[in-house]
């Protein structure tokens, strides 16, 4: 379904200091001369827990056992660069820059919070000295993923970690560019960022990637994506001003389906840089303009946002999830990096079926809003909409479509429920012009596809007037003696602007088809 949003983002100021279930622990503001890009997060054999920041200048890494006292320990050095990504995998980090000459620079944290050891990886075999960039890194089930490196090695470059510390070149996927990719099993979900799609690459044999399927996303510039916990839904950030999130249903590759779309609420025009899924069906979204948000996706067809935090007004690059402890920690670019405790509720959601009150005829494109919220659905051919809000609430429901009378319906919301309504709407008059002045006539509704109701007086139906239609060139359509004060009339013509009369008075009909 369509999402639309109303847009709070006109007023920044409003929500500044405000939050929605992510209580703020700490804020490490920046170095001079340091921005914020990627983290991720590693547990040291005694259970502490750490951030690792990557920024212009290198790599910090952070103890957040105390998540309110976060304490640096250590700080990795590289070469200048506004990009750096860093993942871990058995107890060694993988820290990537985009910056020329930089590799792969490889931390052993197992020695952690007393010391670290640190190298720079540039490739092996057939790619030795070749890895010389990146745009991100990924490290899976003992491999190692460089992503967006320089040609002909922009795709996914791909070494085995038997041993992390020196890693063995066993295959590539070079059939685009990937900007970033997202593993799990033998399955890689890359990111084709310029290319407009993301693509579904069997990597069983990782010598031999086989590209299995490709979708386009909504925005046409996928950043990253990342997959459900039982696998069926894929959801999709896009890097472009107002472009949605997107959630597809991957069962059957070929017919993936796009199940629904989410912008931020506060500041929709700052799109989702990075979804990382988390938990029972939760999405953590780092975005654009300063903000941090949760999204309810237990219902990929309807993606409810649950919680939201203002960071600033800088990318928010990246969120970590993932410790055992349940905090999460945000990169702000500009801002430095914050620690939240979240709190993971389900929406309350909506649904149902608008209908023309005197057809029983469902109603596609219908804006149903819930007011007070930035959520609202528009409905699908079957007339189907799907919406919500983030907290329990008595909501005024909000339902337009043009040619029908709007409807406000107090509704009461629960949090982890589905409540069902239907709504049935009137349709407006169609224009008419009695040119004694009178109100005798009713016809609706006012956009036909296949039929029209005409409501006429009792003292006009006596009078057994004739109905009449032409077209605009005028050629007769329809003569009809209306006996009844409600007739229905069934309507076979192209679609158009007709004319009509009943007695003395006129009217003028738009058909769709």
């Amino acid at each position: 379904m369509r999402k639309y949003l109303l847009f709070l983002w006109l007023f920044p100021a409003l929500y500044a200091q405000a939050q929605l279930n992510l209580q703020l622990l700490a804020h490490v503001p920046n170095d001079s001369g340091v921005t914020l890009a990627g983290c991720w997060h590693y547990v040291d054999s005694s259970t502490n827990e750490y951030a690792l920041i990557g920024h212009r200048l290198g790599l910090d890494i952070y103890d957040v056992t105390v998540p309110t006292a976060p304490v640096r320990r250590f700080r990795v050095p590289g070469l200048v660069n506004n990009w750096r990504e860093v993942k871990v995998w058995n107890g060694f980090a993988y820290v990537g820059s985009e910056a020329n000459g930089s590799g792969i620079t490889i931390v052993d944290l197992r020695q952690l919070p007393d010391t670290i050891h640190y190298k720079v990886f540039t490739g092996e075999g057939l790619t030795e000295n070749q890895i010389i960039r990146s745009h991100t890194v990924g490290a899976v089930d003992g491999y190692l993923y460089v992503y967006g490196g320089p040609d002909p090695l922009n795709g996914a470059v791909m070494f085995s970690l038997e041993d992390p510390w020196n890693p063995v070149y066993v295959g590539k996927y070079a059939t685009n560019y990937l900007h970033d990719g997202f593993v799990r099993g033998d399955t890689l979900w890359g990111s084709e960022i310029y290319v407009g799609q993301f693509s579904v690459i069997d990597i069983q044999d990782r010598a031999n990637p086989v590209l299995l399927a490709t979708q386009p996303t909504p925005a046409l510039f996928n950043h990253n994506s990342e997959l459900s916990k039982t696998g069926q839904y894929l959801f999709t950030a896009d890097e472009v001003p107002f472009a949605p999130l997107g959630a597809y249903d991957v069962s059957d590759l070929d017919n993936i389906t796009l199940t629904d779309i989410y912008l931020p609420s506060q500041r929709p025009a700052g799109e989702v840089h990075n979804v990382r899924h988390f938990g029972d069906d939760y999405l953590v979204c780092p975005s654009y303009q300063g903000q941090l948000t949760i999204v309810d996706a237990s219902d990929p067809y309807n993606l409810i946002e649950t919680g939201w935090a203002i960071m600033g007004n800088s990318l928010v690059w990246d969120a970590n999830p993932y410790l055992p402890s349940g905090i999460v920690f945000a990169t702000a670019k500009a801002e430095g990096m914050f620690i939240y405790q979240p709190t993971y509720t389900r929406a309350a959601r909506i649904k149902g079926v608008v209908t023309d009150a005197a057809t029983g005829f469902p109603l596609n494109d219908t804006k149903v809003f819930v007011e007070t919220t930035s959520n609202a659905d528009t409905t699908n051919l079957d007339g189907k909409y799907a919406t919500g809000a983030a907290q329990s609430g008595v909501y005024a429901i909000r339902v337009e479509r043009s040619g029908y009378l709007g409807q406000t319906i107090s509704q009461e919301l629960t949090a982890g429920t589905v409540k069902e309504l239907n709504i049935a709407l009137q349709p407006e008059n169609v224009s008419v012009s009695d040119a004694n002045g009178g109100q005798n006539l009713r016809i609706f509704p006012n956009i036909v596809k296949n039929g029209f109701t005409v409501e006429i007086t009792s003292a006009l139906a006596a009078q057994s007037p004739w109905l009449y239609l032409h077209d605009v060139q005028g050629r007769p359509v329809i003569s009809r003696q209306l006996s009844a004060t409600a007739t229905y009339i069934p309507l076979d013509v192209p679609q158009g602007v007709y004319l009509g009369t009943v007695g003395n008075t006129r009217f003028k009909m738009v058909v769709v088809k």
